[in-house]
C-alpha cells in the first residue's frame, strides 16, 4: 500500500513539473524576442567614454549618414543624466561647430550597455536643464538677440517626445528685461 501511494505521489510530482516547464520556456522565449526588438543594434550608436581624457568616441550605425559637424574638435561628455526617465544614464555630448548661435550638441539615450540612440542634434547656447515631475528633462537654450545685450534673449525650450523618441522644440519666445535695459542705457 505504501509503495502504491509513493508511486502516485511520484507520478503527480512528475506531471506537475512537466506542466511547469513549457510555461517557463515560453516566458524565456518571449523575453528573448522582446529584447531583440528593443536592442536592434543596426540603428544604434556605440559610445566609448574615456574619462581620463574627457573624450567620447562616437561610432555611428553602419546604415546611417551621420557625420561629425567638426572633425577637428574633441567630442566631450557635457552632461550625464536620465533625460528620458527610463532608469539609464544618457549622455549629452559636445560636438563643436560653434558659432554665434552656440555650439552643436548631441543627446544620446542609453538603450543598453554602450549602445545609444541619437535623440537630439542641434545648437545650444547657455544650456540649462530642468527635471520635470514625470522625470523627463527639459533642455533650454538662450542667446542674445542684440550684441552685448543680455536683457533681450531668444529662449528655445526642447522637450522629449515619447512617440517619436526624440527631443523637439516645444516653444521659443523672446525674453525682455525692461528694467535691465534701462540700467544698460544709462
Amino acid at each position: 500500500m505504501k509503495s502504491i501511494i509513493g508511486l502516485i505521489l511520484l507520478l503527480f510530482l512528475i506531471s506537475c513539473r512537466a506542466k511547469q516547464e513549457p510555461k517557463s520556456a515560453e516566458v524565456n522565449l518571449k523575453s528573448v524576442q522582446l529584447d531583440k526588438t528593443i536592442t536592434n543594434q543596426d540603428s544604434l550608436f556605440i559610445l566609448q567614454v574615456n574619462l581620463s581624457e574627457n573624450f567620447v568616441r562616437i561610432i555611428p550605425p553602419e546604415i546611417s549618414y551621420f557625420e561629425l559637424p567638426d572633425n577637428s574638435v574633441k567630442t566631450e561628455p557635457f552632461r550625464y543624466g536620465d533625460f528620458n526617465a527610463d532608469g539609464r544614464e544618457d549622455i549629452l555630448v559636445y560636438m563643436g561647430a560653434c558659432g554665434t548661435g552656440g555650439c552643436m550638441y548631441g543627446l544620446f539615450l542609453n538603450q543598453y550597455d554602450n549602445y545609444f540612440k541619437l535623440a537630439f542634434f542641434d545648437y545650444l547656447k547657455n544650456a540649462e536643464f530642468k527635471v520635470e515631475k514625470n522625470g523627463l528633462w527639459t533642455i533650454q537654450s538662450s542667446e542674445e538677440l542684440e550684441p552685448y545685450n543680455p536683457y533681450k534673449l531668444q529662449i528655445s525650450i526642447f522637450k522629449f517626445n515619447k512617440d517619436k523618441y526624440k527631443y523637439e522644440m516645444d516653444s521659443a519666445f523672446v525674453y525682455l528685461d525692461k528694467e535691465g535695459e534701462k540700467v544698460m542705457d544709462e
